[in-house]
């Protein structure tokens, strides 16, 4: 499901330039506000690492998500009033929402990753290889979402 609404940009504008190349790095100089993220490409799914609460985790890109969502797993519940009921094609599933700090991509270099805080929904849902999924609640913070896949690179400008 994730594969087809990939291929629908609602939002986000796709640049496809061509097939990633295994061991290719992203270009270390990026124009004042924009990001570049290296991605990887699986398939259909594209994979960025990550740091969630500190920890390390792949989340998954979705341009067809509307909301974020992380595996309990990665992100732990705490006591919160914040409960809900999401309802999926297999039935509701139980979820919290509780704040969380992120960070996509792992360089330390700051043109190479870009943080958030924000509230976050949480349950046991399944990513496959993934810990989370990222959706338009933060890719449509931008101005611009670019997937360069000849160089296995997210390029997200600021507003």
């Amino acid at each position: 499901m994730a594969s087809k609404r990939l291929g629908i940009a609602i939002v986000v504008f796709l640049a496809v330039v061509g097939r990633p190349s295994p061991g290719q790095e992203p270009s270390p100089a990026a124009p004042k506000g924009e990001h570049r993220i290296a991605f990887h490409a699986r398939g259909d799914y594209i994979l960025v690492p990550a740091r969630v609460n500190g920890r390390r985790a792949t989340l998954l890109l979705d341009t067809g998500a509307a909301l974020s969502t992380f595996s309990i797993k990665i992100l732990p519940t705490m006591d919160t009033d914040h409960r809900i009921t999401m309802n999926l094609a297999k039935g509701s599933v139980p979820a919290f929402v509780v704040p969380a700090g992120f960070t996509l991509g792992d360089s330390d270099i700051k043109e190479q990753h870009c943080s958030f805080r924000r509230s976050i929904v949480v349950g046991d849902f399944k990513f496959g290889e993934a810990d989370g999924v990222i959706g338009l609640d933060v890719l449509s913070s931008f101005k611009t979402v670019t997937f360069d896949f000849k160089d296995s690179v997210l390029v997200l400008e600021d507003r």
